[in-house]
C-alpha cells in the first residue's frame, strides 16, 4: 500500500486489470480479490493519486454553549442514536425548569390582560355609541321643548288667525244664547225650555273659553319659572351630549392607546423571558442534532465542562466517503466532478471499492503545501471500513 504513495502522480492503470478486479469486489468487498495478470493488450488510461481518510457524510463534534457539571450520560461509545436523542445532561436543570414554568405564568397573565384590554374595548364602544345615541334623542327633545315654549313660535300664523276667527263666531254664539235665555227668563226655572237655553248657554260659553285659553297660548310665552326649567333642561341635554361625544371620540378606535402599549410591551417582554427561559434550559442538555453513532465521549458524571469543549463526536456512519488530505493544486486542475474513482484502504487489504468524485474544494486547505480537498462517494461500503481509516484514491483523468 505504501508504494500507492509515493507512485508518480500521472501513469497509465489496464482498464481491464481495473474491470476485472472490480468485479471481483461486487461478489464480497471485504474479501481480498487477486488481481489478473496483464496480456499487454488493455487500453490505458491516466490517472491521479492521493491519499485521504474514510469520513462519515455527516459528522459534527458535539459541545455545550455554556459551562456547568455533568449530572448525567444517557449514551455510550458506538451507541446509535436518533435525532434529537438528549446525550448528556448538566446539573441545574430542576431550576432552570421552574424559572422557566414562572416566565410561561407571566406570559399567560400579560396575555390575558392584553385580551381582556381589547375584549373591554369593544364593550366600552357600544356602550358609548348606545349612550351616544341616547344622549342626543334627549337633547333634541329638550331643544324641541324649548324652542316650542317661546313666543312667536307655538303656532304659525294662520292658525292664530283661524283661532282668533273661531273665537269670534264663538262669541257670537254665546251672544245669541244669551238671547235665547233672557227670552225664556220669565219661565220658571224647571220649565224645560228654559232650561235647554241654560244649557246651550253654557256649551257656548265653554266652547269660547277653549278658544280662547287656545289663543292665548298661542300668542302667549312662558313664565319665568317655565323658562328656567326650560333653559336648564336644554343646558343638562347640551352637557350629556357634548361628555357622550367626548367618551365615544375615546373609545370608537379601540383602547387607549397608552394601555394598549403597555400592555402589548408587558406581553413581548413576557414571551421574551419565556424564549430565554427555555433556551436556558435547553443549554442544559446536550442534543443530537441528526441520527448518528456516538464516538469519542470525553465526559463522566461530576465532572466540570467549559463551553465550546468538545463533549462526544457524532457521525453517520450509513454513509462513509474519503475526503483526500493531498492532493496539490497541479494534480486538482485534472480532478472533475463525476471522474471514477478506484479506492484502497491500508487496513483492509486487497480490497479495492469504485466510486466516484462528488465534489472539490474552491479553496485549499490549510497545511503545509498547496492542498485541495476531493471528496470520493463509495459505490459500496465494506464490511469492515471504519470512521479515520487511510485510504489510497486512484481518480481517473481522461484518456
Amino acid at each position: 500500500m505504501t508504494s500507492l504513495k509515493t507512485r508518480s502522480l500521472r501513469f497509465f492503470v489496464p482498464i481491464a486489470a481495473i474491470g476485472l478486479a472490480l468485479a471481483g469486489c461486487a461478489g464480497n468487498a471485504t474479501d481480498a480479490t487477486p488481481t489478473p495478470a496483464s496480456t499487454g493488450d488493455e487500453a490505458f488510461v491516466p490517472v491521479i493519486s492521493a491519499t485521504g481518510k474514510v469520513v462519515p457524510a455527516e459528522w459534527a463534534n458535539l459541545s455545550f454553549p455554556s459551562s456547568g457539571v455533568v449530572e448525567q450520560v444517557l449514551t455510550a461509545e458506538g451507541d446509535e442514536v436518533e435525532a434529537g436523542a438528549v446525550l448528556v445532561l448538566l446539573r441545574g436543570g430542576e431550576a432552570l425548569a421552574a424559572a422557566l414554568a414562572a416566565a410561561q405564568l407571566e406570559e399567560m397573565t400579560a396575555r390575558q390582560a392584553l385580551d381582556m384590554l381589547l375584549e373591554n374595548a369593544d364593550v366600552a364602544k357600544a356602550e358609548a355609541q348606545l349612550a351616544l345615541a341616547q344622549a342626543r334623542e334627549a337633547f333634541d327633545n329638550a331643544d324641541k321643548r324649548y324652542k316650542y315654549q317661546q313666543k312667536g313660535s307655538r303656532a304659525t300664523s294662520e292658525t292664530i288667525q283661524g283661532t282668533e276667527a273661531q273665537l269670534v263666531l264663538a262669541e257670537e254664539t254665546v251672544s245669541e244664547a244669551e238671547d235665547a235665555v233672557s227670552a225664556v227668563s220669565y219661565l220658571s226655572s224647571g220649565d224645560p225650555k228654559r232650561a235647554a237655553a241654560e244649557s246651550a248657554l253654557y256649551d257656548a260659553r265653554h266652547a269660547r273659553d277653549v278658544i280662547q285659553a287656545s289663543l292665548n297660548w298661542y300668542t302667549g310665552q312662558p313664565t319665568s319659572i317655565d323658562q328656567a326649567l326650560l333653559e336648564g333642561e336644554l343646558a343638562q341635554a347640551q352637557a350629556a351630549l357634548a361628555e357622550a361625544e367626548r367618551t365615544y371620540e375615546k373609545v370608537k378606535d379601540g383602547p387607549n392607546p397608552d394601555d394598549l402599549g403597555l400592555a402589548q410591551a408587558a406581553l413581548a417582554n413576557a414571551e421574551a423571558q419565556v424564549t430565554g427561559a427555555k433556551a436556558a434550559l435547553a443549554d442544559r442538555s446536550l442534543t443530537a442534532p441528526f441520527a448518528g453513532t456516538v464516538s469519542n465521549v470525553a465526559v463522566r458524571p461530576n465532572e466540570w465542562v467549559a463551553p465550546g469543549a468538545t463533549v462526544m463526536v457524532l457521525g453517520d456512519l450509513e454513509g462513509l466517503r474519503v475526503e483526500t488530505t493531498d492532493l496539490n493544486e497541479i494534480d486538482v486542475a485534472s480532478v472533475e466532478v463525476g471522474a471514477p474513482v478506484t479506492i484502497t484502504f491500508d487496513a483492509l487489504a486487497d480490497t479495492l471499492v469504485s466510486g466516484q468524485v462528488v465534489s472539490i474544494s474552491p479553496m485549499s486547505g490549510e497545511g503545509s503545501g498547496v492542498n485541495y480537498t476531493v471528496i470520493v462517494s463509495l459505490d459500496e461500503i465494506p464490511e469492515r471500513l471504519r470512521w479515520g481509516m487511510t485510504a489510497f484514491v486512484d481518480i481517473q483523468v481522461g484518456s
